[in-house]
């Protein structure tokens, strides 16, 4: 499982003694630097961090050279495309990082998203199904969930890991897990406070009731083309 928007290296060490499997940093957003967290302080924070956690760099860059530079600067092993990255430039980040992992976000909004994953699987090491929200036009980190249901659909038709995200919290992430099944799972704001501050007991909750969830009837999800842990169930 993946804890989304880690700021700090306490927090982040604090995720890891939680049992997270991978630590998301979110840099270059459209918004701009989120809680703080400059690319130096990124950086930082990763080269402390204890060797078998996986870091990822979530990001809404829009062209390969961009990226590379930002994956070699931060010293991550993961890389997660959001916003109009253009799939056709994926072959380059390969070409340039050959031992990056490549997270390709995909909002669930109807029946088209189990298409869109189609064409996807055949680029990337894994997609991550988020939220969005049609009032305010926010892609991810919206604190809503979508339609499980086409979720599910979207794992069971899936040639790559499916990672499940948007709205998650510690009250119903074992539900999410039970009804769609993914290779694992990703969670932001819902574990931090109303103030936006994380809350390292919501943390561990979130890891302990992931890790308990048993996916109904689940089915049997495809290994990551690169690297053998998964973000879910077991550590």
């Amino acid at each position: 499982m993946q804890i989304a928007g880690v700021s700090s290296l306490d927090e982040a060490l604090a995720c890891e003694r939680c049992g997270v499997d991978a630590l998301g940093f979110t840099v270059r957003l459209p918004s701009g630097v989120h809680d703080g967290l400059t690319e130096d302080k990124a950086r930082s924070i990763i080269a402390a961090l204890p060797p078998f956690v996986s870091t990822v760099a979530i990001t809404y860059v829009d062209n390969a050279r961009e990226a590379v530079e930002l994956c070699r600067f931060l010293g991550v092993t993961t890389l997660q495309l959001h916003g109009a990255f253009p799939t056709s430039e994926i072959p380059l980040l390969r070409a340039a990082l050959p031992h990056l992992r490549v997270i390709r976000a995909l909002h669930v909004v109807g029946p088209e998203s189990v298409e869109r994953v189609r064409d996807l699987q055949r680029r990337v090491d894994a997609v991550i199904l988020d939220t969005y929200d049609a009032a305010t036009g926010k892609h991810g980190a919206t604190g809503m969930t979508h339609d499980w249901n086409l979720s599910r659909d979207i794992v069971a038709r899936a040639r790559v890991p499916i990672i499940l995200a948007g709205g998650l919290t510690p009250d119903n992430v074992a539900a999410a897990i039970a009804q769609v099944a993914p290779w694992g799972v990703d969670v932001h704001t819902g574990i931090e406070d109303a103030d936006g501050r994380r809350n390292l007991d919501k943390i561990a909750a979130f890891v302990r009731n992931a890790k308990a969830a048993v996916p109904v009837a689940a089915t049997e999800q495809p290994r990551p083309r690169r690297g053998p842990k998964k973000w879910g169930a077991s550590r």
